[in-house]
This record gives structure tokens, C-alpha cells and sequence, in this order.
């Protein structure tokens, strides 16, 4: 007790503590709406959840609920999710393959989207005027300062979500240290000219205000976030970092940009991510982080080859718990060299432009244009490779980055890609496990030739020259597609890729 005592620092808020289940049976509705904050499995609630479905089962009939979540969370909050009853949910949490499997069989309505729009959705009441407010936010905290809760090592979207809300539950998690210092939450407003120059200036509050009315109850949270959304990363991942430092060398060799102070890069999230943190060090030139999400990984450099990390959340990939372990024991020195901050901030296309923001976006397949798929298989969606779409297009320099195979064999460079998520217009540079290719400048077709030639592995080089050939001879126009000779190509491996 002494423990939450310290945390909370007042009695006022140590009053709010309630049972988990006094907080389903009182103050979440059976038919209405509920947020939860977290994300890259960082952060996020875990006791309400699983309360929630423990008490769906015990009654034996489901809620009916419209889910607003920040981001992908653990599978232990997926698979409690999953058993109490959605009816809609924004956007798509693809943490846990119980979650692809209930939207791909349709069981409810899911809208996925960029988080930047998102967070304007919530701010503006767009959702508030189409589908009614939300009634409970469920975030994780770490404690109390002066007037406001300190976070954890994730603040997504959690300040847009808490002012959207009518109520607040807490989950204070006492399996975390107490983390003050490390955020700066502010809220955006239109017309506002939000004063950050540098990845390091802290323009909002360190702490997340609730208003006190809002605060409903507070539980206690002894529960480890589970990570494993992510793997380490393999062979393939390996050679495809490698190819990107020897892409971003001889780009840093050659643009003068790339050794300004304004160099920044978003690293994105996942194997490759965390991979390329262990391979920066290769680079010529000092970098500052500014990124949608980051790896503990990263912590590292700051200071030395990192001048300063900001993002929306640092994430733990299985194997890198020593390194979050030696963030929560350095907090004090940590915090002169990052700063967490929300979607509003980290992905808005105001502050990215005044950068030489160089980003980095994994996909699950691009097509000989470079339009980037990386959301869909096989019309059925999966999410979660790690990236921002938000930063693709205010970006100096968008990379795709991908291994040129699936770890099936079936290829990820196709003739034509049946969902395009990042358009061929914001792609600059694609590199995979083959080499890379630099697209800009490039007309279609020279892309098409570039992409096949460099990227593509040799297994569907034929192919994909084949149908380039065939499209080439028989089909006019700027950037040529035919659609049967396409569903040819996939029809060579059509169960496998299904």
C-alpha cells in the first residue's frame, strides 16, 4: 500500500480505488463505447479488459460495444477483446490473430486509418457527431505529479482520447517505475502554430490533466505488458538493413541535407526497425529520431549518435527487456535525450516538413510502380508491419523496405497490388534483401524496370518480366496495367498466398 501511496499522492485519488469488476458492473455500459489507450504492445490496460471478459462469460451474453483503441496492443487485451462483444471498432488493433480472424470474418465493422487523422477525428468530434461520444477512456498510468498522471512509456493517442471521453478509469501500473519527466503532452488546436524546431523541445505539460470529474475509478495494475506482435527479425530482415545502410551511406555521402541539424529519421516499428538500431552506428553522420513509434533499442545511441529521440511511444521487441530494464534505472538521464509524445504531435505533417525527415515503412508487398500495400493480404487484413502512413507523404525522403519474398517463398514485388495504401507518388526508395533502387526522378516504366531489376528475387524475375513485356507490347498510356495477365501471376501461387 505504501507502494500506491507514493504514487498517487493523494487521499482523494487513493479513494478512487475500485475492483476491477465494481468498474464493469458500474461503469461501463453494456451497449455504448469504450477506449483504451497503448501501443506496439506498450502501455496499455490490461485488468479492465480482462474483467470485462470474465464478466461476459460469468453472465453468459456479450456487451455491445464500439471499441476506440491507440494503437496495437498486446494479444492478452486482444483475446479478452474478443470475448465480450464489438459491434465496431476504430481503427484496426492487428496484435493478435483472434483480432484478424473476427474482422476478416466480418463479425464486426472496423474502420482502419491514419493516426494523425484519427487523433483530429477525435479532437473535432467527428466521431462524437456520427456515432455518439465515448462513454469510458481505460488508460495506463505510472502515478500522480502535482495535477495530472504521469504515463508510461506510450502516449498514442490517449490525450485525444481522455478529452473525447466522458469518464476516465486508471489502470495504475505498480509493475512500472514511476516515469515523470519523460512526456510532453499537448493538444493541438486549428490554426495553431505548435513551436517545435528541434526533436528535444518540449512545447505542452509533462503530465496528462484529467479533469477530476471525469475521473471515475482507479485500479491497480501488477500485470507485465506481453510483447511477441514483433519478432527479432531473420535472415532476410538482416540483408535488408544491411542494403538500407548502404543506401542511406552513399545518400549521406552525397546530400549535403542529410548532415544538417534537421536530419531526422522515422525508423518505424518491428524487425527491421530494431534491426537498422543496431546498425546505425555504420553512418557518418549524427541523426535525431522523430518517429510514430521507436525500439528501446535506439536508447543505445542517444547522446552520442543519436542527439535526441522523440516518438509516440518506445517499444520492446522479445530479447530487448535488459535494455527497457536499463531505461526505467536511467530515467533521470534518459529524459535529457527523449521525449514521448502523442500522434497529434509526432505525426503531424506541420512539424515533419521542417525537417529533412527521412522516413522508414516496412509493407507486405509493392507492386512494379511502387504503389505500397501494407495493411492487406489477400483482400484480408492484416496490419502491423511497422511504419506511418502519416509521414510518408510530408516527408524529404520516403524508403520502403521489405524482404523481396514472403517467409513462405511467395513473392512481395508483384505486378500489380490488389490494396494500395501509400501511393507510388510518396515512394522514393525501395530496398529489399536483393539491393535497392532510387525511384525519384523515374517515369513509370523506368520504374517498373528499376523495381524488377534490383529489388525483385530472382524466383519471379521471369515473371515479372514477362508480364512487363506482355503489358508493354499490347497496352498504351502512361502507366500500363493488365489486370488478366496480373491474376495470371497470382494464380501461380494462389493457394499459398490465400
Amino acid at each position: 500500500m505504501d507502494e500506491i501511496r507514493s504514487r498517487l499522492r493523494s487521499d482523494d485519488l487513493l479513494a478512487k480505488i475500485t475492483d476491477p469488476e465494481d468498474v464493469v458492473r458500474k461503469i461501463i455500459p453494456k451497449r455504448g463505447s469504450i477506449a483504451f489507450a497503448g501501443m506496439a504492445g506498450t502501455s496499455y490496460p490490461k485488468v479492465i479488459p480482462r474483467a470485462l471478459a470474465e464478466y461476459a462469460d460469468k453472465l453468459g451474453e456479450k456487451f455491445d460495444l464500439i471499441v476506440y483503441s491507440a494503437g496495437t496492443c498486446g494479444v492478452d487485451h486482444e483475446e479478452s477483446l474478443a470475448r465480450i462483444g464489438i459491434r465496431r471498432r476504430y481503427p484496426f488493433g492487428a496484435s493478435a490473430e483472434v483480432t484478424r480472424r473476427l474482422v476478416n470474418m466480418r463479425s464486426y465493422h472496423v474502420t482502419d486509418m491514419w493516426l494523425y487523422e484519427y487523433s483530429s477525428w477525435l479532437r473535432r468530434g467527428v466521431f462524437l457527431r456520427k456515432l455518439g461520444g465515448i462513454d469510458v477512456a481505460v488508460i495506463e498510468v505510472t502515478g500522480f505529479h502535482g495535477d495530472g498522471a504521469v504515463l508510461g512509456l506510450s502516449v498514442d493517442a490517449t490525450p485525444a482520447l481522455v478529452d473525447a471521453a466522458e469518464k476516465v478509469v486508471l489502470e495504475l501500473s505498480i509493475a512500472k517505475p514511476y516515469l515523470y519527466g519523460l512526456h510532453d503532452i499537448y493538444a493541438t488546436r486549428p490554426g495553431d502554430v505548435i513551436g517545435i524546431r528541434d526533436v528535444l523541445d518540449r512545447v505542452g505539460d509533462s503530465v496528462l490533466k484529467i479533469p477530476r470529474s471525469k475521473l471515475a475509478a482507479i485500479v491497480i495494475s501488477d500485470l507485465e505488458d506481453q510483447r511477441g506482435h514483433y519478432t527479432a527479425g531473420g535472415g532476410l530482415d538482416v540483408k535488408v538493413v544491411e542494403n538500407l545502410i548502404d543506401f542511406l551511406s552513399k545518400e549521406v555521402s552525397n546530400d549535403p541535407n542529410l548532415k544538417s541539424e534537421y536530419f531526422t529519421l522515422q525508423p518505424a516499428a518491428g524487425p527491421i526497425a530494431s534491426l537498422l538500431a543496431d546498425k546505425i552506428i555504420e553512418l557518418d553522420v549524427d541523426l535525431r529520431i522523430w518517429g510514430e513509434v521507436a525500439s528501446v533499442r535506439w536508447i543505445r545511441h542517444l547522446g552520442d549518435k543519436v542527439r535526441g529521440l522523440s516518438s509516440a511511444v518506445i517499444f520492446t521487441l522479445p530479447g530487448d527487456e535488459k535494455l527497457r530494464e536499463y531505461l526505467y534505472e536511467n530515467i533521470n538521464e534518459i529524459r535529457r535525450y527523449a521525449v514521448l509524445r502523442p500522434y497529434e504531435i509526432m505525426n503531424n505533417p506541420q512539424i515533419i516538413s521542417r525537417f529533412i525527415h527521412v522516413v522508414v515503412q516496412q509493407a507486405i508487398e509493392v507492386d512494379i510502380y511502387g504503389h505500397a500495400n501494407i495493411s492487406h493480404i489477400g483482400g484480408r487484413i492484416y496490419g502491423g508491419v511497422g511504419g506511418s502512413g502519416d509521414h510518408a507523404k510530408p516527408s524529404y525522403l520516403t524508403i520502403i523496405a521489405l524482404p523481396s519474398i514472403t517467409s513462405r517463398g511467395l513473392p512481395r514485388i508483384v505486378p500489380v497490388t490488389p490494396h494500395v495504401d501509400i501511393v507510388e507518388h510518396d515512394v522514393d526508395v525501395i530496398v529489399t534483401d536483393q539491393g535497392w533502387t532510387d525511384l525519384r526522378g523515374l517515369s513509370p516504366i523506368e520504374r517498373a524496370k528499376a523495381i524488377i531489376d534490383r529489388c525483385a528475387h530472382p524466383n519471379y524475375k521471369d515473371l515479372l518480366w514477362k508480364y512487363f513485356d506482355e503489358v508493354i507490347a499490347k497496352r498504351e498510356g502512361h502507366q500500363p496495367v493488365d489486370l488478366i495477365k496480373a491474376y495470371e501471376f497470382f494464380q501461380n501461387f494462389s493457394k499459398e498466398r490465400s
